[in-house]
């Protein structure tokens, strides 16, 4: 099921009356009614409404559309992407093309309580990156506001950042503190030979890499046959996860929609292996090619950087020497970091994640049949293209997709920014995953809802879509003038 509604025209509200509707809707439970306007709640609403949830109580104080997915007394983990807090010379738009917004996040809240029953079996928030201030990005989100809006109710919904370990740092890099929080948090998943990494593991070279972290704990980590991953206890103990992520590009892994948002489930990044060290004439996949030497002068520096204790004194000059070394590295060759259509790796990880937060038990125990129930929904108000997922460029979109099929959302996804969804591994090799799939079957004839007009997959043809940038290292790849449309065999990859 697959719900889309695209209206360029609608903006974020201001946070003036807490993002609440400006309308008594029937099933509205609180006297908070806005005196402004608010297209961002009706639209949530009329998403729901032609996905066609409890479409018998349509129009009645009885209405629970997210009855079906969430039933009374189930445990409710709304995933956000809340990757770090607005920079001082960010435009709002491109802050908020990258970030999830409080509108979105408290319309879809106030459903989510309806079916659930308990605010206290409710939990949002995500695990951003080492240096975010947690604070400020819910601030700069308006997720503090929907906070104040419900403690205001003497409702108690909590922000949970997932995070085991902390920076603090200054814009140079220099280190302020490190914190390592209580390891009982994060559970261990060991998938072993079930990892995706298993074929990459034949290679005579298979150097596990992630940007900013040391590379010692990242081999602590993944190496041949063993691939464990920290997924904070939080959302292995959720019985549904609702994934809220943003309609944008990644560098990586050329689109970060819902499968991408996986990766905020996670207690330590230094588990989640971005690249491979190195080029692909060196089993790497960190950038294509380095004719100068120059990247891999650069890598080798982060190694050993990375490997120095960040909380002294040596360590901290050192990160900060790297980074600006790094800047000017970028801009010489902004193609590094595993930033580019050859990447080999990241969408390995993103799949390890999205099948363990699918299938692992609350103890990490990998089961062949699902433990939690998937929804998303895509906050596209102002979506984000060119160099993704941190330094996005605004679009202003309009765009909200609801699925329960994440898989089949993040298709839609690419191909709504002008992409062929079959170049992205991401999204193309998703329909492969047998052992423990992430599709239920059908799904290529599974009718899609556009703006109160079902469509097949086919149909969407006929639908304009955007013209996004992609990621520079991505252009080779994604060349908007011959992905405009989806390939004839719709059918081509998909499973059931």
């Amino acid at each position: 099921m697959l719900s889309l509604k695209v209206d360029p025209t609608i903006s974020y509200p201001a946070a003036d009356d807490f993002y609440s509707p400006d309308e008594r809707y029937p099933e509205y439970r609180y006297q908070n009614v806005s005196a402004h306007c608010n297209p961002v709640y009706k639209a949530v609403r009329e998403c729901f409404i032609q996905a066609g949830l409890d479409k018998e109580n349509i129009g009645t104080s009885s209405w629970n559309p997210l009855g079906d997915f969430i039933k009374p007394e189930k445990r409710v983990f709304v995933l956000c992407n809340f990757a770090n807090e607005r920079r001082s010379d960010e435009l709002l738009e491109d802050f908020y093309s990258r970030c999830t917004h409080g509108s979105i996040l408290r319309a879809i809240l106030d459903y989510v309580l309806i079916a659930a029953g308990d605010s206290q079996l409710i939990r949002f928030g995500n695990a951003p990156v080492q240096y975010c201030h947690w604070e400020d990005v819910l601030r700069d989100t308006g997720a503090q506001t929907v906070i104040d809006f419900y403690k205001a109710n003497n409702i108690e919904v909590k922000a949970t950042d997932l995070r085991l370990f902390v920076k603090d740092a200054t814009y140079l890099g220099a280190i302020k503190s490190v914190e390592w929080r209580d390891e009982s948090d994060g559970v261990s998943v060991q998938l072993g030979e079930e990892s995706l990494f298993t074929e990459l593991d034949r290679e005579p070279i298979h150097r596990y890499r992630v940007m900013n972290y040391n590379p010692a704990r990242t081999e602590k980590y993944h190496g041949s046959g063993n691939h464990t991953y920290v997924i904070n206890r939080q959302i292995l103990e959720a019985d549904v996860v609702l994934s809220v992520p943003k309609f944008k590009t990644h560098e990586k892994v050329g689109i970060s929609c819902g499968l991408k948002g996986f990766v905020g489930t996670t207690g330590y990044k230094d588990a989640l292996p971005h690249h491979r060290y190195g080029s692909p004439k060196n089993c790497g996949d960190e950038y294509p090619s380095d004719k100068f030497g120059v990247l891999r002068l650069d890598s080798a520096v982060h190694e050993i950087v990375q490997q120095i204790p960040p909380d002294t004194p040596w360590g901290s000059f050192l990160r900060v020497a790297y980074k600006i070394s790094h800047w000017l590295t970028r801009h010489v060759s902004p193609i590094n970091e595993g930033a580019w259509w050859g990447n080999n790796t990241a969408w390995r990880m993103v799949h390890d994640l999205a099948k363990i937060v699918t299938y692992a038990s609350s103890s990490g125990d990998m089961k062949k049949i699902p433990s939690r129930k998937h929804l998303v929904f895509i906050d596209g108000i102002f979506g984000g293209e060119g160099e993704g997922p941190a330094y996005c460029t605004a679009v202003r979109c309009g765009y909200l997709l609801f699925s329960d099929n994440l898989v089949l959302a993040d298709y839609i996804n690419a191909f709504m920014m002008g992409f062929d969804p079959h170049k992205i591994p991401l999204i193309s090799k998703a329909f492969e995953m047998m052992d423990y799939p992430l599709l239920t079957t059908g799904q290529s004839q599974e009718e899609i809802v556009y703006n109160d007009h079902p469509l097949t997959l086919a149909e969407l043809n006929s639908i304009t879509t955007y013209q996004f940038e992609p990621p520079v290292g991505w252009k080779e790849k994604l060349d908007i003038a011959e992905s405009a449309k989806l390939p004839t065999d719709q059918t081509k990859g998909m499973k059931g």
